[in-house]
């Protein structure tokens, strides 16, 4: 049976060691190879690791939460978690030294490639590697999947067609419509979540014995405070990346593009492994709660932040996605909806979604390839 770690000072021992990175490189300190291209980049690999150790502790505090209180709160829980990382992330891309106009809409946009592809078609493959097939609610999927398509729609593919604007950017009347639409729309979906669908999102017996379990044993305001502190250390790591990442992909050699890939992989490494490891130990349900959830918070509630910062800044984000990019966006859609319908899913499921997200990542570099001709 599965049993979260109980934390001990130990394990928060890397919160002190970010915390204080976190604060160096702010104030403009660290290392003394750091004014050299090579310090540089180490220093700003090791607060890269800071800010993913400490979101792994973060997700460690809110994954006892969700045992203690079980689904759909549970879910809840994560997410919120996962997405106040994400917001910290991409603000600090968009505001720091060197920001881009397309950061926030290239993070959403792999977030979202990472969960439906990356993420979801791992746990097909990891979840059914002996059983052959595993179930889960399928009204689960059928309340998440219209709630991820329709504002992914509205957020990263309208505003490429709409005239009033050149490009991806979005009138101003436009973003307010968005920005309030997707927070009254996830808000509204979260409340109906947790009351009168709540049974939707059935928590499977595995996670519910271990939740049983756990009534007694988690120190709910020490662990709220853990996750809180965990949560303040990786939004200052992540403060302390502003202007970083494109240095990292001149370094690489790799596409300003793939900078959105890096926050996402960031944002999601700790919620991916716990949703790759409730696949291993079956619990198929768990893993779609973690990752849907995920999906549709990212639109719901970034969008929203990103469009405040905005209005507080005058940074004008583009959110529309460009033409091969809203190809593979409707193309994730279609299968996760075919994928997830009957509530089973199998192997092949899982490697048609790993082969959807190959190719995108193959199409970045194909972009990058062709800007590079003369």
């Amino acid at each position: 049976m599965y049993t979260p770690r109980q934390p001990t000072w130990k394990t928060e021992v890397p919160l002190l060691i970010g915390a204080l990175s976190g604060g160096a490189a702010i104030l403009g300190h660290g290392p003394a190879a750091a004014s050299a291209e090579t310090g540089s980049v180490l220093w700003s690999l090791w607060i890269v690791a800071c800010l993913m150790v400490c979101a792994v502790r973060a997700m460690a505090h809110a994954d006892r939460l969700a045992e203690r209180f079980g689904e759909p709160v549970g879910t809840i829980v994560l997410t919120i978690a996962a997405i106040t990382i994400e917001v910290a992330s991409v603000c600090a891309m968009m505001l720091g030294e060197g920001g881009s106009d397309t950061a926030a809409r290239d993070s959403m946009f792999a977030v979202i490639m990472l969960i439906l592809n990356g993420l979801v078609g791992g746990c097909m493959v990891v979840g059914t590697w002996r059983v052959g097939a595993q179930r889960f609610n399928p009204d689960s999927a059928s309340a998440y999947l219209p709630l991820i398509i329709a504002l992914g729609t509205l957020t990263m593919v309208l505003p490429r067609f709409c005239e009033s604007t050149i490009g991806g950017y979005m009138s101003d009347p436009m973003e307010m419509f968005v920005a309030a639409t997707s927070i009254v729309v996830y808000g509204g979906f979260l409340w109906l979540q947790v009351s009168r669908y709540r049974g939707f999102f059935a928590t499977t017996d595995v996670q519910a014995a271990t939740a049983a379990q756990h009534q007694g044993t988690v120190h709910v305001p020490s662990t709220v405070a853990l996750l809180l502190a965990s949560l303040g250390v990786v939004v200052l790591c992540a403060d302390a990346m502003a202007g970083r990442v494109p240095s990292l992909l001149r370094a690489s050699g790799s596409p300003p593009a793939i900078g959105g890939v890096l926050v996402a992989a960031m944002v999601l490494f700790p919620e991916g492994l716990a949703a790759l490891k409730a696949s291993a130990r079956g619990d198929m349900q768990r893993s779609i709660n973690v990752l849907l959830g995920s999906a549709g918070a990212t639109i719901g509630l970034t969008v929203p932040a990103v469009l405040a910062v905005r209005a507080l800044t005058g940074n004008d984000p583009e959110l529309g996605l460009e033409a091969p990019y809203i190809v593979l966006l409707s193309l994730t859609f279609l299968v996760s909806a075919v994928s997830l319908a009957r509530g089973r899913v199998n192997m092949i499921q899982g490697i048609i979604h790993l082969l959807i997200m190959l190719a995108w990542v193959m199409t970045i570099y194909d972009d990058a390839l062709l800007l590079e001709l003369p």
